[in-house]
């Protein structure tokens, strides 16, 4: 007994992504061998690496706090306010000021990648929510 035919994609088939309209096709390997597009990967790998020691390191000593001193962290800090409580917002705060920076830098990481397509001679006009 034969299997039958498939005329459409096999189940092992990776899906295929659409491409937006407009797409460019680049040369990847060309790309990232310039010094533009090297500089921007280890200046997004250190900006992400340094923000996820700090928040994780912030997270880790508050949750230390949190579950060897609990007596402390139930005490008023500041009239009714805890330490708890103040613990709690410090850790909203760090995850808003380092959005707001990973935002503005991410600004200088767009010139910085339109650097490295210009250095390998490519060029992408920005379209949709980028375009300026």
């Amino acid at each position: 007994m034969s299997a039958p035919s498939s005329t459409g994609p096999s189940t092992t088939d990776p899906p295929r992504q659409a491409e937006p309209a407009g797409a460019a096709e680049h040369d990847w390997k060309h790309l990232a061998e310039t010094p533009e597009f090297q500089r921007l990967h280890s200046n997004r790998r250190r900006f992400t690496l340094i923000g996820m020691a700090i928040q994780t390191t912030a997270l880790i000593v508050v949750m230390g706090l949190f579950g060897w001193s609990p007596e402390t962290m139930g005490e008023p800090a500041i009239g009714s306010i805890t330490w708890a409580l103040l613990a709690g917002t410090f850790l909203v705060l760090l995850t808003f000021a380092l959005a707001i920076a990973y935002s503005r830098k991410a600004r200088q990481w767009e010139e910085m990648a339109a650097a490295a397509l210009e250095h390998a001679g490519e060029r992408v006009e920005p379209t949709g929510r980028f375009a300026r």
